[in-house]
């Protein structure tokens, strides 16, 4: 963890958040999320002449005095694993807490989820804004023909659960249809 306890500004760039003091990187590599997709046959093609980058997370996560917010920015890369665009892992907050996605530029849906099973999906477009509330797991997608960059900002001390979503799945994907991309059932969770 670390805090940040002056005052600053920086550009939306992986760059700018790169020069943070204090700056966690989380890379995501296809190994890191193969049971995530559909198309295990894909996966295995793809691994088998590389590992790609699927996203990476600058964060600067608060260390939880009254006030504070902690904030990441997230690129996911364009491209798709079979007919499956590229996501983040997704998860659901342990502790109570929204958060607020701020897209800068790329086109992607966010995935939404409670624990009930109840899902939503939200378009996100440069200049947007999407609202998580606490509760809903999510998971984000990139679905257009460039990267996706996004900032996300909560409040401090969020546990994240990552393992009921890697041990459930998603009820919805996203997947390439014939005229772009569609949220379909997930058949596998």
């Amino acid at each position: 963890m670390s805090s940040v306890q002056f005052p600053f500004n920086l550009t939306l760039e992986s760059e700018a958040f790169q020069s943070l003091h204090g700056v966690n990187t989380i890379i995501r590599r296809l190994s890191d999320m193969i049971p995530c997709f559909a198309d295990q046959q894909a996966v295995k093609q793809i691994l088998a002449e590389d590992d790609p980058i699927l996203y990476e997370f600058w964060e600067i996560e608060q260390e939880g005095s009254a006030g504070e917010l902690s904030f990441g920015l997230t690129r996911i890369h364009a491209g798709k694993i079979g007919k499956e665009y590229h996501m983040t892992k997704g998860h659901f907050h342990v502790t109570d807490g929204d958060e607020i996605y701020v897209v800068v530029s790329g086109h992607g849906l966010l995935l939404l989820q409670t624990r009930e099973g109840e899902t939503r999906s939200l378009e996100m477009v440069p200049g947007g804004i999407c609202y998580v509330p606490g509760g809903w797991a999510h998971r984000t997608v990139n679905t257009g023909n460039d990267n996706l960059l996004f900032l996300s900002i909560w409040p401090p001390n969020i546990e994240h659960d990552y393992e009921t979503v890697a041990k459930h799945g998603f009820p919805i994907r996203v997947m390439e249809g014939a005229d772009g991309p569609i949220v379909t059932d997930n058949d596998q969770s």
